[in-house]
């Protein structure tokens, strides 16, 4: 069996880029396979795979000339199966690839652009013929799953295969006496994410400012780079200084590869709050296994495909999208409760264990199997 992996990135900074780099790291030595990327995609030294940088560039809608480039790809290929990792833009070329070469093509679904291109012409056209065409699609949560049955009106047959997490690296011990030292004495929470608006930063921020009025022995760290330019970031600042908070937030930017476990073993909890805006949500979250993987209790917020990555009051606490209160609510119940937290932490690290590559790559190369069946 040869696969043709489609995506847009794979750098593992970003959700969907290692995704796709750790889905090729599974299936290096297991079966053959090549990896497309858009021609002018950074090209990373732990590449280790086979890669061809052909792919247009990445476009956000379909009204631009540069459509022409997905419409008229061609790429001839012996493989048995084409698999578009994600779906727009990049579906559209994978569905040619498969109509030229007459195989198998599987779609997954990730989030955002699985669901908000369907409202939208000529996108919606273009997404929905690709999704018709599959022979499957997958998706990373119900949440995902149920939009994109309801605003394709696709039939083709629809699996859930959660995101897999990189277990062993952050489960694996690691050395952060130094860490400890500089937030000794303060309960540490940690949020990892770009910095826009459906992240939810804003809305720990607020409920930080009432736990304020109370303690000061907290510190809350948020990694990730600014993707509003300065916008998100102005409005983030000005939570800040209303809550008297300046003692008691850093931005830590983006952090290296090596240095990210590092911050989810030291936090006492995870708090990550997203919120849905014009159909921009969270597909599944990541980083929530991730926590888990640590060990450590988690906030979240009930938005988007999210409870398919946290079960509510056993991987952790989940609060009303958009509900300050309620989360704060959450942050202070489990500083006093060291017993609930260590609880969450136990069965979070169990859930996230059950997401290993292992488990959930073998769901792949089924699917790779039942495409070629049918």
């Amino acid at each position: 069996m040869k696969i043709l992996l489609i995506s847009l990135t794979n750098n593992i900074q970003s959700g969907g880029g290692n995704l796709t780099h750790e889905l090729c790291m599974f299936l290096k030595g297991k079966m053959d396979f090549t990896l497309l990327l858009p021609w002018d995609e950074k090209r990373y030294e732990y590449t280790s795979y086979p890669v061809e940088y052909i792919l247009p560039s990445y476009i956000f809608t379909s009204r631009t000339p540069k459509i022409f480039q997905y419409l008229f790809f061609k790429y001839k290929t012996d493989a048995n199966l084409v698999h578009s990792v994600f779906e727009f833009p990049y579906a559209i070329v994978a569905e040619k690839i498969s109509k030229q070469n007459k195989i198998p093509l599987l779609i997954g679904l990730a989030g955002t652009y699985a669901v908000k291109p369907l409202f939208y012409f000529p996108d919606s056209f273009f997404l929905k013929r690709a999704y018709n065409h599959a022979t499957y699609l997958t998706a990373i949560s119900q949440f995902t799953a149920d939009n994109v049955k309801k605003y394709s009106g696709t039939k083709t047959p629809m699996n859930i295969i959660h995101c897999p997490v990189n277990f062993e690296r952050f489960s694996k011990p690691y050395n952060i006496d130094d860490l400890k030292e500089k937030y000794k004495g303060k309960k540490v929470l940690l949020t990892v994410g770009a910095l826009k608006p459906r992240k939810g930063h804003d809305i720990v921020l607020g409920a930080l400012a009432l736990l304020k009025r109370e303690r000061s022995d907290f510190h809350y760290i948020i990694i990730g780079n600014n993707e509003e330019r300065g916008i998100y970031m102005d409005n983030l600042n000005n939570l800040i200084e209303k809550g008297n908070l300046r003692e008691n937030v850093s931005f830590a930017g983006s952090v290296s590869d090596d240095d990210l476990p590092k911050y989810f073993q030291l936090c006492d909890m995870y708090v990550h709050t997203p919120v849905t805006t014009n159909w921009n949500f969270e597909g599944f979250g990541i980083v929530y296994l991730e926590a888990g993987s640590a060990g450590k209790p988690i906030i979240a917020s009930n938005s988007g495909g999210v409870l398919d990555a946290v079960i509510p009051d056993k991987t952790g606490i989940v609060v009303p999208e958009g509900d300050i209160e309620a989360t704060y609510n959450a942050i202070k119940k489990l500083i006093e409760n060291e017993t609930l937290a260590k609880s969450l932490g136990e069965a979070g690290y169990n859930y996230a264990k059950e997401h290993t590559w292992e488990n959930i790559g073998k769901s792949f190369i089924n699917l790779y199997k039942k495409c070629l069946e049918k």
